[in-house]
């Protein structure tokens, strides 16, 4: 383990423990013989017996304190003892939690395109079959993809880590971005239906709609945000993360998605067969306040 001994500070095992209980101060080092480790094995507590060695002697557990470090720094060291050549008779394998979390990074980033993909797919068929028409959901989902793209770009150019927790980021943003524009549409098919013209219907919309998502996505953005100055980098990085991702999100929503309204409607794309609904009419509430003061 001498190759990785800047990340492998110390190891510790019933051998090095028995050797440590053995030294004495300024005599020779000498190795404890086989019949004392034997001994202190079997004087030992059931639960330290169980974390040291089997029964049978076959199996031996060497704990490392390692340097604090990302998951990408402890996956070289995984890689490295896996590939490590042990002699004749002996097999090494890594364990421990060190090795659940590069292994959950590495199968998160293995299937971060898919999850993305899959996320992308069922929200596509949900608004497909909710908006009753193809163009309304592929508008919908137009700037979730732009987003993706540019959140992707956005945080390796940061040099965001992806760790267990930041690799969902991908299927985050389609959610939140999701729900911007479907409201978006869905408020802009409202104004259509009282008669406005495809410009002052997405004006209106996005005079009402807009300012109510900015303080929205930011609330969001605020919460998570705080996250990021985190001591731990694991959660610095996902609070940072996912308020980029919610952040690109609102902005693609709010322009990309209006005049790609207005261009399709112009061709009779957004608002056919929803037209000729009837508009659903105002209450009038009266006033009663005249009544209280006479």
């Amino acid at each position: 383990m001498a190759k990785y001994s800047k990340e492998l500070l110390v190891g510790s095992s019933i051998v090095a423990t028995v050797s440590d209980l053995t030294d004495i101060p300024g005599a020779k080092h000498i190795s404890p013989a086989a019949a004392d480790v034997q001994q202190a094995w079997d004087l030992a507590p059931k639960d330290i017996q169980l974390s040291t060695a089997s029964p049978n002697g076959e199996n031996f557990n060497i704990a490392f304190l390692t340097r604090p470090t990302s998951l990408e720094g402890q996956a070289v060291v995984v890689d490295g003892i896996r590939q490590t050549e042990a002699p004749t008779g002996i097999k090494v394998t890594p364990s421990g939690l060190a090795v659940v979390g590069v292994g959950l990074l590495q199968n998160l980033e293995a299937n971060l395109v898919q999850l993305t993909w899959l996320a992308v797919g069922l929200v596509f068929l949900f608004l497909w079959v909710r908006l009753r028409s193809l163009v309304r959901a592929v508008l919908s989902m137009v700037p979730v993809l732009i987003a993706s793209g540019v959140a992707t770009i956005a945080i390796y150019l940061l040099g965001i880590e992806l760790s267990p927790m930041t690799a969902v980021g991908g299927p985050l943003v389609v959610a939140t971005c999701t729900e911007f524009t479907s409201l978006i549409l869905l408020r802009y098919i409202e104004e259509r239906q009282r008669g406005l013209e495809p410009r002052e219907a997405i004006d209106i919309t996005a005079g009402r709609t807009g300012r109510a998502f900015i303080v929205s996505a930011m609330t969001a953005i605020a919460g998570v945000g705080v996250i990021a100055f985190s001591s731990l980098p694991l959660l610095a990085n996902f609070g940072l993360f996912v308020a980029l991702k919610i952040a690109i999100a609102l902005i693609a929503a709010l322009t990309i998605l209006p005049p790609l309204i207005v261009w399709a409607d112009k061709r009779g794309w957004v608002s056919k067969g929803m037209l000729d609904r009837p508009e659903a009419p105002f209450i009038e509430v009266p006033d009663h306040r005249a009544d209280v003061l006479s």
